[in-house]
């Protein structure tokens, strides 16, 4: 037996397991706008996943810690999930529409696009469409966005430079501004697509 497998007897799988469901179900339900059955479903075949790795010694020089490891699993399931199920995904402050240097990171809008996979000028034109809709926001929701998603500056670093009072702050109106950009985007992607 392994050093993970050895570390991890069936009654602390159970705790990890107890202790992981919450964040799981938070991440799911905040990143991907998956709702609580199928997390569960989610959660259930990631947690097989991850004792099958730990039983067959496949963790045995992990880099990560394992809730970071079981995570990845369940964003790998959850990502999945929403490509069988051509869901729309909730665009949310970590995973949203990334950009970098006036692109995308395929790796963070990767739910976004996953509504149709293969179809590289439907893609192209989600793309666009999303760059479009952050240029036309009012201030401040498209400097935010833009320094959240694009230049990937922190939330105190966005509150220096727009003088909010605080980090919390910069949450808020940025939580109201990505709510502004969903419904925008739902209202286009419905018309266009």
């Amino acid at each position: 037996m392994n050093d993970i497998a050895n570390k991890y007897n069936e009654r602390e799988l159970n705790t990890f397991a107890s202790k992981e469901w919450p964040k799981v179900l938070n991440f799911l339900k905040n990143r991907f706008g998956i709702e609580e059955d199928y997390s569960k479903d989610i959660f259930q075949e990631s947690f097989i996943i991850l004792y099958t790795n730990i039983q067959s010694g496949k963790l045995h020089e992990m880099t990560a810690s394992l809730s970071t490891y079981f995570t990845s699993i369940c964003k790998n399931k959850a990502l999945e999930f929403l490509r069988g199920s051509s869901r729309s995904v909730n665009v949310d402050s970590e995973m949203s529409f990334s950009l970098m240097d006036g692109e995308f990171q395929t790796e963070k809008i990767e739910a976004l696009l996953a509504l149709d996979e293969g179809n590289s000028a439907l893609e192209a034109q989600k793309e666009e469409l999303v760059q479009s809709i952050v240029k036309d926001l009012p201030s401040p929701c498209n400097e935010l966005l833009w320094g959240f998603y694009r230049d990937n500056l922190s939330m105190k670093s966005l509150a220096d430079m727009f003088n909010y009072s605080s980090e919390n702050s910069v949450k808020v109106t940025k939580h109201r501004c990505c709510q502004k950009f969903r419904v925008r985007y739902n209202e286009l992607c419905n018309k266009l697509f």
